[in-house]
Protein backbone atom coordinates (compact mmCIF):
# COMPACT_ATOMS: atom_id res chain seq x y z
CA UNK A 1 0.00 0.00 0.00
CA UNK A 2 1.27 3.30 -0.89
CA UNK A 3 1.66 5.72 1.66
CA UNK A 4 0.11 9.28 1.32
CA UNK A 5 2.79 11.95 1.03
CA UNK A 6 2.32 15.17 2.64
CA UNK A 7 4.46 18.01 2.53
CA UNK A 8 4.50 20.34 5.30
CA UNK A 9 5.97 24.01 4.52
CA UNK A 10 7.74 25.31 7.35
CA UNK A 11 11.02 28.40 8.14
CA UNK A 12 14.41 26.95 8.68
CA UNK A 13 14.18 28.43 12.72
CA UNK A 14 10.92 26.32 13.18
CA UNK A 15 12.25 22.69 10.90
CA UNK A 16 13.34 21.38 14.12
CA UNK A 17 9.92 21.69 16.08
CA UNK A 18 8.03 20.00 13.21
CA UNK A 19 10.24 17.13 12.97
CA UNK A 20 9.89 16.57 16.66
CA UNK A 21 6.07 16.88 16.71
CA UNK A 22 6.22 14.60 13.43
CA UNK A 23 8.25 12.04 14.75
CA UNK A 24 6.40 12.16 18.42
CA UNK A 25 2.95 11.44 16.77
CA UNK A 26 2.73 10.38 12.96
CA UNK A 27 0.19 7.52 13.85
CA UNK A 28 -1.20 7.07 10.76
CA UNK A 29 2.16 6.57 9.20
CA UNK A 30 2.02 9.07 6.63
CA UNK A 31 5.37 10.09 4.21
CA UNK A 32 5.70 13.60 5.53
CA UNK A 33 8.29 15.68 3.53
CA UNK A 34 9.30 19.06 6.22
CA UNK A 35 10.62 21.59 3.72
CA UNK A 36 12.03 24.67 5.37
CA UNK A 37 11.62 28.12 3.03
CA UNK A 38 14.89 30.33 3.87
CA UNK A 39 13.29 32.22 5.85
CA UNK A 40 12.97 32.51 9.81
CA UNK A 41 9.53 33.50 9.87
CA UNK A 42 6.80 32.05 7.54
CA UNK A 43 3.96 33.51 9.21
CA UNK A 44 4.45 36.69 8.90
CA UNK A 45 4.37 36.04 5.04
CA UNK A 46 1.51 36.14 2.34
CA UNK A 47 0.22 33.00 0.29
CA UNK A 48 1.82 35.01 -3.04
CA UNK A 49 5.21 35.69 -1.38
CA UNK A 50 5.67 31.53 -0.73
CA UNK A 51 4.78 31.04 -3.90
CA UNK A 52 7.10 33.58 -5.73
CA UNK A 53 9.50 31.93 -3.16
CA UNK A 54 8.89 28.13 -4.50
CA UNK A 55 9.09 29.20 -8.19
CA UNK A 56 12.55 30.32 -7.85
CA UNK A 57 13.95 27.29 -5.85
CA UNK A 58 14.03 24.71 -8.44
CA UNK A 59 15.20 22.34 -5.16
CA UNK A 60 11.80 22.54 -3.64
CA UNK A 61 10.07 22.41 -6.60
CA UNK A 62 12.08 18.71 -6.96
CA UNK A 63 11.07 17.33 -3.63
CA UNK A 64 7.76 18.35 -3.53
CA UNK A 65 6.61 17.32 -7.01
CA UNK A 66 5.80 13.74 -5.95
CA UNK A 67 3.29 15.13 -2.59
CA UNK A 68 -0.11 14.16 -2.61
CA UNK A 69 -1.14 17.37 -0.48
CA UNK A 70 0.72 20.65 1.12
CA UNK A 71 -0.04 22.33 4.47
CA UNK A 72 1.23 25.82 4.80
CA UNK A 73 1.13 27.04 8.82
CA UNK A 74 -2.07 28.43 9.71
CA UNK A 75 -1.04 31.64 10.20
CA UNK A 76 0.03 32.27 6.68
CA UNK A 77 -1.88 35.70 5.01
CA UNK A 78 -3.69 34.93 1.84
CA UNK A 79 -5.31 31.90 -0.08
CA UNK A 80 -3.60 28.58 -0.28
CA UNK A 81 -4.44 28.26 -3.96
CA UNK A 82 -2.47 30.66 -5.05
CA UNK A 83 0.49 28.16 -4.03
CA UNK A 84 -1.72 25.70 -5.94
CA UNK A 85 -1.41 27.01 -9.22
CA UNK A 86 2.26 26.96 -8.96
CA UNK A 87 3.16 23.90 -7.78
CA UNK A 88 -0.16 22.15 -9.08
CA UNK A 89 -0.59 19.87 -6.12
CA UNK A 90 -3.54 20.44 -3.96
CA UNK A 91 -2.33 23.26 -0.78
CA UNK A 92 -4.48 23.76 2.59
CA UNK A 93 -4.11 25.65 5.40
CA UNK A 94 -2.89 23.79 8.62
CA UNK A 95 -3.02 24.98 12.47
CA UNK A 96 -2.04 28.33 13.67
CA UNK A 97 -0.54 26.24 16.75
CA UNK A 98 2.34 23.61 16.28
CA UNK A 99 1.20 21.37 18.54
CA UNK A 100 -2.35 21.29 17.09
CA UNK A 101 -0.45 19.59 13.40
CA UNK A 102 -1.14 15.90 14.81
CA UNK A 103 -4.75 16.77 15.43
CA UNK A 104 -5.08 17.93 11.59
CA UNK A 105 -3.10 14.80 10.19
CA UNK A 106 -5.79 12.92 12.12
CA UNK A 107 -8.38 14.79 10.39
CA UNK A 108 -7.43 14.48 7.42
CA UNK A 109 -6.82 10.48 7.81
CA UNK A 110 -10.75 10.54 9.27
CA UNK A 111 -11.69 12.07 5.90
CA UNK A 112 -12.14 15.57 7.25
CA UNK A 113 -10.97 18.42 4.48
CA UNK A 114 -8.80 21.59 5.19
CA UNK A 115 -9.53 24.93 4.20
CA UNK A 116 -7.60 27.22 1.79
CA UNK A 117 -8.43 30.20 3.42
CA UNK A 118 -9.07 29.42 7.24
CA UNK A 119 -6.69 27.80 9.45
CA UNK A 120 -7.49 24.26 10.53
CA UNK A 121 -8.31 25.30 14.17
CA UNK A 122 -10.87 27.08 12.29
CA UNK A 123 -12.10 24.00 10.62
CA UNK A 124 -12.11 21.83 13.30
CA UNK A 125 -12.69 23.87 16.08
CA UNK A 126 -10.87 24.54 19.44
CA UNK A 127 -8.96 21.90 20.80
CA UNK A 128 -6.11 22.00 23.40
CA UNK A 129 -4.03 18.56 23.20
CA UNK A 130 -3.40 16.79 26.76
CA UNK A 131 -0.53 16.92 28.24
CA UNK A 132 1.27 13.41 28.85
CA UNK A 133 3.62 12.99 31.54
CA UNK A 134 5.32 10.51 33.78
CA UNK A 135 4.49 10.80 37.48
CA UNK A 136 7.34 9.95 39.75
CA UNK A 137 5.52 9.25 42.98
CA UNK A 138 2.36 10.07 44.14
CA UNK A 139 1.58 12.12 48.07
CA UNK A 140 -1.78 11.45 49.15
CA UNK A 141 -3.44 10.58 45.71
CA UNK A 142 -1.64 13.69 44.22
CA UNK A 143 0.57 12.37 40.99
CA UNK A 144 4.28 14.30 40.77
CA UNK A 145 5.50 14.51 37.71
CA UNK A 146 9.35 13.04 37.25
CA UNK A 147 8.82 16.60 34.44
CA UNK A 148 6.35 19.10 34.45
CA UNK A 149 4.26 20.01 33.05
CA UNK A 150 1.95 19.80 34.36
CA UNK A 151 3.23 22.27 37.27
CA UNK A 152 1.60 22.09 40.38
CA UNK A 153 1.68 24.80 42.84
CA UNK A 154 3.26 24.90 46.71
CA UNK A 155 2.41 27.68 48.79
CA UNK A 156 4.52 28.38 51.56
CA UNK A 157 2.87 29.40 55.18
CA UNK A 158 5.51 32.44 55.98
CA UNK A 159 7.36 31.89 58.77
CA UNK A 160 5.49 35.10 60.62
CA UNK A 161 2.18 33.71 59.97
CA UNK A 162 0.32 33.25 63.74
CA UNK A 163 -1.52 29.93 64.44
CA UNK A 164 -4.83 31.70 64.45
CA UNK A 165 -4.00 33.04 61.16
CA UNK A 166 -2.91 29.53 59.49
CA UNK A 167 -6.33 28.15 58.75
CA UNK A 168 -7.57 31.46 56.84
CA UNK A 169 -4.20 31.41 54.93
CA UNK A 170 -4.21 27.52 54.07
CA UNK A 171 -7.61 27.34 53.21
CA UNK A 172 -7.20 30.24 50.62
CA UNK A 173 -3.98 28.69 49.22
CA UNK A 174 -5.76 25.72 48.29
CA UNK A 175 -8.64 27.72 46.35
CA UNK A 176 -6.62 29.79 44.29
CA UNK A 177 -4.74 26.58 43.10
CA UNK A 178 -2.08 25.01 45.56
CA UNK A 179 -2.04 21.42 45.55
CA UNK A 180 1.16 21.12 48.64
CA UNK A 181 1.68 23.49 51.81
CA UNK A 182 4.50 23.94 53.30
CA UNK A 183 5.03 25.38 56.80
CA UNK A 184 7.77 27.86 57.23
CA UNK A 185 9.63 27.41 60.44
CA UNK A 186 13.08 28.92 60.10
CA UNK A 187 12.64 32.05 62.44
CA UNK A 188 10.40 30.39 65.15
CA UNK A 189 11.76 28.72 68.46
CA UNK A 190 8.13 27.34 69.59
CA UNK A 191 8.40 23.77 67.94
CA UNK A 192 4.92 23.75 69.68
CA UNK A 193 3.77 26.89 67.73
CA UNK A 194 4.91 24.64 64.18
CA UNK A 195 3.06 21.84 65.25
CA UNK A 196 0.16 23.41 65.57
CA UNK A 197 0.08 25.12 62.18
CA UNK A 198 0.77 21.65 60.87
CA UNK A 199 -2.38 20.60 62.29
CA UNK A 200 -4.11 22.81 60.53
CA UNK A 201 -2.44 23.34 57.45
CA UNK A 202 -2.74 19.59 57.07
CA UNK A 203 -6.48 19.32 56.69
CA UNK A 204 -6.64 21.11 53.73
CA UNK A 205 -3.54 20.17 51.91
CA UNK A 206 -0.71 17.70 52.56
CA UNK A 207 1.99 19.63 54.12
CA UNK A 208 5.64 19.70 54.60
CA UNK A 209 7.79 21.58 56.97
CA UNK A 210 10.68 23.31 56.91
CA UNK A 211 13.40 22.19 59.07
CA UNK A 212 16.73 22.95 60.48
CA UNK A 213 16.56 20.73 63.59
CA UNK A 214 16.38 16.95 62.89
CA UNK A 215 15.73 16.36 66.13
CA UNK A 216 11.80 17.83 65.43
CA UNK A 217 11.41 15.50 62.99
CA UNK A 218 9.10 13.25 64.81
CA UNK A 219 7.26 15.09 66.77
CA UNK A 220 6.32 17.34 63.20
CA UNK A 221 5.46 13.83 61.64
CA UNK A 222 3.16 12.96 63.79
CA UNK A 223 1.45 16.29 63.83
CA UNK A 224 0.80 15.18 60.40
CA UNK A 225 3.87 16.19 58.00
CA UNK A 226 4.16 14.11 54.87
CA UNK A 227 7.68 15.61 54.30
CA UNK A 228 10.55 18.08 55.01
CA UNK A 229 12.57 20.67 52.95
CA UNK A 230 15.74 21.50 54.00
CA UNK A 231 19.65 22.09 52.62
CA UNK A 232 21.58 19.49 51.15
CA UNK A 233 24.32 20.64 53.70
CA UNK A 234 21.82 19.55 56.67
CA UNK A 235 20.80 16.15 55.23
CA UNK A 236 24.53 14.80 54.72
CA UNK A 237 24.60 15.54 58.71
CA UNK A 238 21.51 13.77 59.28
CA UNK A 239 20.29 11.01 56.95
CA UNK A 240 20.25 8.56 59.30
CA UNK A 241 17.62 10.83 61.00
CA UNK A 242 15.00 11.05 58.72
CA UNK A 243 12.25 8.58 58.57
CA UNK A 244 11.73 6.77 54.99
CA UNK A 245 8.67 7.32 54.58
CA UNK A 246 8.88 11.40 54.26
CA UNK A 247 9.21 13.10 51.26
CA UNK A 248 12.31 15.04 51.36
CA UNK A 249 13.02 18.90 49.39
CA UNK A 250 16.43 19.47 48.86
CA UNK A 251 17.87 22.58 48.16
CA UNK A 252 21.31 23.80 47.06
CA UNK A 253 23.01 26.71 45.27
CA UNK A 254 25.95 24.10 45.04
CA UNK A 255 25.24 21.63 41.86
CA UNK A 256 27.52 19.02 42.90
CA UNK A 257 26.06 19.08 46.88
CA UNK A 258 22.82 18.65 44.94
CA UNK A 259 24.02 15.93 42.77
CA UNK A 260 25.39 14.09 45.52
CA UNK A 261 23.43 14.15 48.12
CA UNK A 262 20.25 13.61 45.76
CA UNK A 263 21.77 10.75 44.21
CA UNK A 264 22.11 8.96 47.78
CA UNK A 265 18.61 9.90 48.66
CA UNK A 266 17.60 8.26 45.60
CA UNK A 267 19.63 5.38 46.00
CA UNK A 268 18.39 4.86 49.50
CA UNK A 269 14.70 5.03 48.03
CA UNK A 270 13.44 8.28 48.91
CA UNK A 271 10.65 10.74 47.63
CA UNK A 272 13.20 13.49 46.20
CA UNK A 273 12.38 16.47 44.95
CA UNK A 274 15.55 19.12 44.15
CA UNK A 275 15.41 22.74 44.27
CA UNK A 276 18.41 24.05 42.71
CA UNK A 277 17.41 27.67 43.86
CA UNK A 278 16.25 30.24 41.44
CA UNK A 279 18.01 33.42 41.82
CA UNK A 280 17.80 37.62 41.91
CA UNK A 281 17.48 39.05 38.65
CA UNK A 282 20.58 41.23 38.65
CA UNK A 283 22.22 39.20 40.59
CA UNK A 284 22.19 35.70 39.92
CA UNK A 285 19.63 34.33 38.25
CA UNK A 286 20.72 33.57 35.09
CA UNK A 287 23.42 31.70 36.72
CA UNK A 288 20.37 30.02 38.64
CA UNK A 289 18.60 28.76 35.60
CA UNK A 290 21.93 27.14 34.09
CA UNK A 291 22.02 25.41 37.65
CA UNK A 292 18.44 24.33 36.46
CA UNK A 293 19.29 23.24 33.23
CA UNK A 294 21.64 20.95 34.44
CA UNK A 295 20.69 19.27 37.39
CA UNK A 296 17.68 18.24 35.67
CA UNK A 297 19.88 16.32 33.00
CA UNK A 298 21.73 14.62 36.09
CA UNK A 299 19.29 13.92 38.33
CA UNK A 300 15.85 11.51 38.06
CA UNK A 301 13.63 13.25 40.21
CA UNK A 302 11.40 16.18 40.13
CA UNK A 303 12.42 20.03 40.38
CA UNK A 304 11.12 22.37 42.16
CA UNK A 305 11.24 25.90 40.43
CA UNK A 306 10.87 28.80 43.44
CA UNK A 307 9.39 31.99 42.64
CA UNK A 308 9.73 33.21 45.79
CA UNK A 309 12.91 35.29 46.29
CA UNK A 310 12.01 37.02 42.68
CA UNK A 311 8.79 38.00 43.49
CA UNK A 312 10.16 39.72 46.68
CA UNK A 313 12.62 41.10 45.38
CA UNK A 314 11.56 42.81 42.46
CA UNK A 315 9.39 46.22 42.82
CA UNK A 316 7.24 45.44 39.64
CA UNK A 317 3.63 44.11 40.16
CA UNK A 318 4.06 40.19 40.80
CA UNK A 319 1.50 39.57 37.80
CA UNK A 320 3.63 40.28 35.60
CA UNK A 321 6.59 37.93 37.45
CA UNK A 322 4.85 34.93 37.41
CA UNK A 323 3.46 35.09 33.75
CA UNK A 324 7.22 35.26 33.12
CA UNK A 325 8.64 32.63 35.34
CA UNK A 326 5.94 30.35 35.31
CA UNK A 327 6.68 30.56 31.44
CA UNK A 328 10.66 29.81 31.92
CA UNK A 329 9.31 26.95 34.67
CA UNK A 330 7.56 25.01 31.76
CA UNK A 331 10.66 25.56 30.03
CA UNK A 332 13.20 24.45 32.38
CA UNK A 333 10.14 21.30 32.90
CA UNK A 334 9.65 21.99 36.51
CA UNK A 335 7.69 19.39 38.81
CA UNK A 336 6.73 22.33 41.11
CA UNK A 337 6.17 26.06 41.64
CA UNK A 338 6.53 27.37 44.93
CA UNK A 339 5.04 30.65 45.59
CA UNK A 340 5.43 32.40 48.95
CA UNK A 341 3.13 35.52 49.52
CA UNK A 342 5.50 37.28 52.16
CA UNK A 343 4.82 40.80 51.97
CA UNK A 344 1.81 42.63 50.91
CA UNK A 345 2.87 43.31 47.72
CA UNK A 346 3.08 39.49 46.92
CA UNK A 347 -0.64 38.64 48.11
CA UNK A 348 -2.91 36.50 45.64
CA UNK A 349 0.58 35.48 44.27
CA UNK A 350 -1.28 31.65 44.52
CA UNK A 351 -4.27 32.51 42.03
CA UNK A 352 -1.93 34.59 40.02
CA UNK A 353 0.69 31.60 39.82
CA UNK A 354 -2.53 29.17 38.39
CA UNK A 355 -3.09 31.74 35.51
CA UNK A 356 0.14 32.00 34.91
CA UNK A 357 0.70 28.35 34.63
CA UNK A 358 -2.41 27.99 32.92
CA UNK A 359 -1.44 30.04 30.55
CA UNK A 360 2.36 28.30 29.95
CA UNK A 361 1.30 24.74 30.54
CA UNK A 362 -1.63 25.63 27.53
CA UNK A 363 0.63 27.27 25.08
CA UNK A 364 3.23 24.28 25.77
CA UNK A 365 0.70 21.84 24.68
CA UNK A 366 0.11 24.31 22.06
CA UNK A 367 3.53 23.98 21.02
CA UNK A 368 3.06 27.90 20.10
CA UNK A 369 3.47 30.97 22.28
CA UNK A 370 0.63 32.61 24.50
CA UNK A 371 0.27 35.20 22.33
CA UNK A 372 -3.53 35.23 21.38
CA UNK A 373 -4.70 33.48 24.76
CA UNK A 374 -7.80 34.60 27.15
CA UNK A 375 -5.66 35.57 30.06
CA UNK A 376 -6.97 36.62 33.22
CA UNK A 377 -3.61 38.27 33.83
CA UNK A 378 -4.30 41.49 31.73
CA UNK A 379 -5.84 43.69 34.94
CA UNK A 380 -4.29 47.28 34.05
CA UNK A 381 -3.66 46.25 30.61
CA UNK A 382 -5.53 44.29 27.57
CA UNK A 383 -4.13 42.75 24.42
CA UNK A 384 -5.80 44.86 21.79
CA UNK A 385 -6.22 48.66 21.51
CA UNK A 386 -9.81 50.13 22.51
CA UNK A 387 -11.57 50.62 19.58
CA UNK A 388 -13.16 54.45 19.19
CA UNK A 389 -16.70 54.85 18.00
CA UNK A 390 -17.35 57.42 15.55
CA UNK A 391 -20.64 58.38 15.47
CA UNK A 392 -20.01 61.87 13.80
CA UNK A 393 -22.03 63.63 16.15
CA UNK A 394 -20.37 67.18 16.69
CA UNK A 395 -19.54 67.12 20.22
CA UNK A 396 -19.02 70.26 22.36
CA UNK A 397 -15.77 70.17 24.21
CA UNK A 398 -15.71 70.77 27.96
CA UNK A 399 -12.89 72.42 29.79
CA UNK A 400 -12.41 71.77 33.55
CA UNK A 401 -15.25 72.81 35.70
CA UNK A 402 -14.79 73.91 39.57
CA UNK A 403 -16.94 72.00 42.22
CA UNK A 404 -20.30 73.79 43.22
CA UNK A 405 -20.85 72.08 46.19
CA UNK A 406 -22.45 73.38 49.61
CA UNK A 407 -19.64 72.72 52.19
CA UNK A 408 -22.12 72.58 54.79
CA UNK A 409 -22.83 68.93 53.61
CA UNK A 410 -19.77 66.27 53.39
CA UNK A 411 -19.50 62.84 51.87
CA UNK A 412 -16.36 61.23 53.21
CA UNK A 413 -15.95 57.78 52.05
CA UNK A 414 -13.33 55.25 52.92
CA UNK A 415 -12.26 51.66 52.43
CA UNK A 416 -12.15 48.85 55.15
CA UNK A 417 -9.73 45.80 53.28
CA UNK A 418 -10.26 43.61 56.76
CA UNK A 419 -13.69 43.47 55.11
CA UNK A 420 -13.48 43.66 51.82
CA UNK A 421 -16.19 46.60 52.01
CA UNK A 422 -16.79 50.16 51.15
CA UNK A 423 -17.94 52.72 53.81
CA UNK A 424 -19.41 56.73 52.99
CA UNK A 425 -20.67 58.57 55.55
CA UNK A 426 -22.94 61.82 54.57
CA UNK A 427 -22.86 64.70 56.95
CA UNK A 428 -24.20 68.13 57.33
CA UNK A 429 -22.85 70.44 59.72
CA UNK A 430 -20.77 67.62 60.74
CA UNK A 431 -23.47 66.04 62.04
CA UNK A 432 -23.17 62.30 60.33
CA UNK A 433 -26.65 61.99 58.62
CA UNK A 434 -26.32 58.21 56.96
CA UNK A 435 -23.68 55.57 57.38
CA UNK A 436 -23.51 53.17 55.02
CA UNK A 437 -21.17 49.65 53.82
CA UNK A 438 -20.70 47.63 51.52
CA UNK A 439 -19.37 46.18 48.26
CA UNK A 440 -20.86 47.66 44.91
CA UNK A 441 -20.72 51.43 44.16
CA UNK A 442 -23.31 51.66 42.17
CA UNK A 443 -25.90 49.84 45.46
CA UNK A 444 -24.04 52.65 47.81
CA UNK A 445 -24.70 55.54 45.28
CA UNK A 446 -28.49 54.64 44.79
CA UNK A 447 -29.36 54.10 48.34
CA UNK A 448 -27.60 57.30 49.59
CA UNK A 449 -29.53 59.23 46.82
CA UNK A 450 -32.37 57.67 48.19
CA UNK A 451 -31.84 58.94 51.89
CA UNK A 452 -30.45 61.89 50.87
CA UNK A 453 -31.65 65.04 48.64
CA UNK A 454 -28.09 65.46 46.73
CA UNK A 455 -27.08 68.49 44.15
CA UNK A 456 -26.26 67.17 41.30
CA UNK A 457 -22.73 67.94 41.82
CA UNK A 458 -22.52 66.45 44.78
CA UNK A 459 -24.25 63.02 43.07
CA UNK A 460 -21.67 63.17 40.37
CA UNK A 461 -18.82 63.32 42.85
CA UNK A 462 -20.42 60.71 45.05
CA UNK A 463 -20.52 58.06 41.76
CA UNK A 464 -16.67 58.87 40.81
CA UNK A 465 -15.49 58.50 44.09
CA UNK A 466 -17.73 55.24 45.12
CA UNK A 467 -16.47 53.75 41.57
CA UNK A 468 -12.76 54.58 42.75
CA UNK A 469 -13.07 53.03 46.00
CA UNK A 470 -14.59 49.79 44.30
CA UNK A 471 -11.75 49.81 41.78
CA UNK A 472 -8.60 50.05 44.88
CA UNK A 473 -10.33 47.20 46.58
CA UNK A 474 -10.54 44.67 43.71
CA UNK A 475 -6.79 45.82 43.25
CA UNK A 476 -5.97 46.00 46.78
CA UNK A 477 -4.61 49.69 46.48
CA UNK A 478 -5.06 52.04 49.29
CA UNK A 479 -7.66 54.65 48.39
CA UNK A 480 -7.56 58.04 49.70
CA UNK A 481 -10.39 60.04 48.62
CA UNK A 482 -9.69 62.75 45.82
CA UNK A 483 -6.58 61.10 45.18
CA UNK A 484 -6.12 58.73 41.49
CA UNK A 485 -5.91 55.15 42.12
CA UNK A 486 -3.08 54.28 39.12
CA UNK A 487 -0.23 56.19 38.08
CA UNK A 488 0.68 55.01 35.18
CA UNK A 489 4.78 55.32 35.02
CA UNK A 490 4.37 57.35 31.61
CA UNK A 491 2.31 59.81 32.69
CA UNK A 492 4.28 61.00 36.10
CA UNK A 493 2.48 62.21 39.15
CA UNK A 494 0.69 65.34 38.14
CA UNK A 495 -1.45 63.57 35.26
CA UNK A 496 -5.44 64.08 35.00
Amino acid sequence: MIKMKITILTSTTAQELVKDVINNDNKHGYNIEIIPLPIPVISILDTGTISKIILKRKDILEKIKDSNLIIIPGLVRGDSSIIEKVVNIETYKGPKSLGILPFALDFIYNGGKLDKQKSAEEVMGSIIPKINYKPAFEIQNIEIPIRGPPTLIIAEIPPNTKVDETENLAKRYVNDGAKLLIVGSNIDPDPSIIENKIKIAKKYAPTIVEISDFSLINKYKQAGIIGISTSAHLIEKNLEDIPKDLLIIIGDRNINKLKKVGGELLAKGYKLIVDPVLGVPGIDLIKSINRYVKISKSLNAPILFSAADVTEELEADTIGIHSLLASISIELRASLYLVVEETYKSQRGVAEAKEALRLAETAYSLKSSQRGLFSKLLVAKQSEKPITVDDNLNYEYVNYIPPDYNFNDYIQISVDYEKNEIKVIYKRNNKILVALRGKHAMSLARELVKRVNLSLDHAAYLGYELSKAEIALKLGKTYIQDEPIIIPPWNGENSE
